[in-house]
């Protein structure tokens, strides 16, 4: 599995972590946590994405 494979799968469960613990108590002192994490998947997929030449189809 490729690295830009790997981090949508974490950040796709990172979301759902985050909207969960939303939809349970919209003020936990958890969720900032947790969008810091998704944040920081966010960044490292974005850094990894534009090193990454774009393969296009012809």
């Amino acid at each position: 599995m490729s690295e830009i494979n790997k981090l949508n799968k974490q950040i796709e469960a990172k979301r759902k972590e985050m909207y969960a613990a939303y939809e349970k108590d919209p003020n936990d002192p958890n969720l900032l946590k947790i969008s810091q994490s998704l944040d920081n998947l966010l960044n490292q997929l974005d850094r990894i994405s534009n090193k990454t030449p774009i393969q296009r189809k012809i």
